[in-house]
């Protein structure tokens, strides 16, 4: 059996569309395993800066369309949200640290992501040019360790810590990707469904999840090696819903549990509302982004 690297990129929206509903299913309690869709999400976005810095890697460029495409929507729906949230008890000073994200000392964590992938997008010129190394592939188990040291060290920052490894891993696969690597092997196949195997055994042992965290970075590219698999052999209608899902994981991930899942639990229970969360949260992610690119056109025109 035969996997293209390229691949990745050929079905990327359709990975980040299959990261989105982990990330979703975890949301609403049926998935255990599902934050794992934060190190599929790393690991794609990974390859697609790849392929941006390739193209153009000055910096002013690169970090003014990536932090367009992230700032408007973020601040759109994070603002009223921690306004509303602490409405009661409402206090500017710890408005602003949440809003910033410095909120995460004090295990408020709504939207940790965001400040986690601006720190990627802001580490990504630098880390691309580091891969012109020989020994480069070293750093991301060297920062593998160092993190699992530090998240035991600082474990509000643990969530966020233990990401960073296979970010810095997503650009060494991009390498693979951009110059269309491809491997044989009559075993790819079973290894591919054992990560996935794999991923589930380890969401239920008895230990802490940061090393889960830590065994999900050895298990996430080959568990989206499969999905690539499992893609190729899906009807085109289901490929073109992915792709639209995966176009909208900003929003969706802004809107989808701590917005449209919360209400909608509250006001019709837990099943009905974890059922609509679905529709109604890619619904509103879908004119929140029609918004978004009409702000982001104009910023990056000046």
């Amino acid at each position: 059996m035969r996997f293209d690297f390229y691949d990745f990129s050929k079905y990327r929206s359709q990975l980040m569309g299959i990261s989105m509903l982990f990330i979703m299913c975890f949301h609403i309690f049926v998935m255990p395993f599902g934050y794992v869709g934060v190190e599929f999400f790393l690991v794609l976005s990974a390859i697609g800066l790849y392929f941006a810095l390739f193209k153009n890697d000055q910096l002013i460029c690169f970090y003014k369309k990536r932090f367009v495409r992230i700032l408007p929507t973020y601040l759109i729906i994070a603002i009223p949200y921690f306004i509303y949230v602490r409405r009661y008890d409402f206090k500017i000073s710890e408005f602003l640290m949440n809003l910033t994200g410095l909120g995460i000392f004090q295990n408020e964590t709504s939207y940790w992501f965001i400040i986690q992938i601006l720190i990627c997008y802001l580490i990504a010129p630098f880390y691309f040019k580091i891969l012109r190394y020989k020994y480069s592939i070293i750093i991301p188990f060297v920062t593998l360790i160092v993190c699992y040291w530090l998240g035991t060290c600082v474990p509000a920052l643990e969530i966020m810590l233990n990401r960073f490894a296979i970010f810095l891993l997503g650009f060494h696969l991009a390498e693979l990707v951009f110059n269309k690597k491809q491997i044989k092997h009559p075993l790819i196949f079973p290894v591919c469904i054992t990560a996935i195997i794999l991923i589930v055994i380890v969401q239920g042992l008895p230990i802490h999840v940061s090393l889960k965290r830590v065994s999900f970075f050895f298990l996430a590219v080959p568990s989206l090696m499969f999905f690539i698999f499992i893609l190729k052999m899906c009807p085109a209608v289901v490929n073109k819903a992915l792709f639209f899902i995966g176009g909208l994981t900003l929003e969706i991930y802004m809107l989808h549990e701590h917005i449209c899942f919360a209400m909608l639990n509250k006001q019709f229970g837990y099943l009905i509302g974890a059922i609509l969360s679905f529709p109604v949260s890619i619904f509103l992610a879908y004119y929140f982004s029609k918004v978004n690119k009409i702000i982001s056109r104009n910023l990056l025109s000046k």
